[in-house]
């Protein structure tokens, strides 16, 4: 069983956990020193399962209002992607390298460097964007904070953390109308390691070469409260629907339902996730938008 890996990994980090029972036809565990659920969520239960399209969202919702915090671990992404599942699980239990954004500076990055680093380092791998950074650290910190391994030439700065962005959209009904908004779409930081204010330096350099009156994102409620986007001064707009997708059973790929036309049924599980939370980060408000 897939799962039994993920035990393997905590007892090997003595990361003490619990199972427990919920109303939820996947097995759940508990990690009490953290706060944190694990819902593992195998796709043979899943297919022969019948539960609402909003199970996980109002899952995510109890547990959050219980001020802890759940992954919901499906067995496809944790195929594809292991060992970078596992690295963000360790990181909840506090097992990474810390390392200041002091350290380190920012640099505007070309789409190879961005597209490797994300599919490297961050679970929904890289999308299309405008605006791409890079947080670099500072050569003479490499063997402080670097594995050996991972250096990949001496006495160079090394690319720690990636953020992309969209480009502007001038907003043109409701609250935000006569603004110009950007997303955030991705923002990953080096396997294995968490840079403090790492996120907050790169927001800063992208808003400060662009001005937009607005930065809005989403956080993947599968693995996020939103506690960090609320931490660099988002504000939460809403709740989205979950979303659907169409996996291969024998590869694990992923597809957008949206995007699965052509795909043999049979060959296929249809599953639905915990949903988004929608964030914005005001950062010009509308009056100050238009003069």
């Amino acid at each position: 069983m897939w799962q039994s890996k993920i035990y393997t990994l905590l007892e090997k980090h003595q990361i003490s956990f619990e199972k427990k029972t919920f109303d939820s036809p996947f097995e759940v565990i508990y990690l009490p020193q953290q706060l944190l659920f694990l819902h593992f969520i195998s796709l043979e239960n899943f297919k022969n399962t019948t539960i609402p399209p909003d199970f996980f969202k109002d899952f995510s919702e109890k547990i959050q209002t219980q001020h802890q915090r759940i992954i919901h671990l499906w067995e496809d992404v944790y195929a594809q992607n292991s060992a970078l599942v596992n690295a963000r699980i360790l990181a909840m239990c506090g097992y990474s390298k810390r390392l200041n954004a002091r350290h380190c500076f920012v640099e505007r990055i070309d789409n190879p460097t961005a597209v490797i680093f994300l599919n490297e380092n961050h679970l929904q791998a890289s999308v299309k964007s405008k605006f791409k950074y890079g947080l670099f650290l500072k050569a003479q910190y490499l063997e402080k904070f670097i594995d050996s391994a991972l250096i990949q030439e001496k006495n160079q700065p090394l690319l720690i953390a990636v953020a992309t962005f969209s480009a502007g959209r001038a907003m043109k009904y409701g609250e935000r109308a006569g603004t110009r908004s950007y997303e955030l779409l991705r923002f990953a930081t080096l396997k294995n390691h968490h840079v403090v204010g790492g996120m907050d330096k790169l927001l800063k350099a992208f808003t400060n070469e662009h001005q937009p009156d607005d930065v809005m994102s989403y956080a993947d409620r599968d693995w996020s409260d939103g506690r960090s986007y609320e931490t660099l001064g988002f504000q939460k707009i809403e709740n989205t629907s979950p979303q659907h997708f169409m996996i291969n059973k024998q590869t694990f790929e992923r597809f957008n339902i949206n995007h699965s036309e052509g795909l043999k049924e049979q060959s296929f599980i249809q599953i639905f996730n915990a949903g988004s939370i929608k964030y914005i980060k005001i950062l010009h408000d509308k009056e100050m938008a238009k003069d």
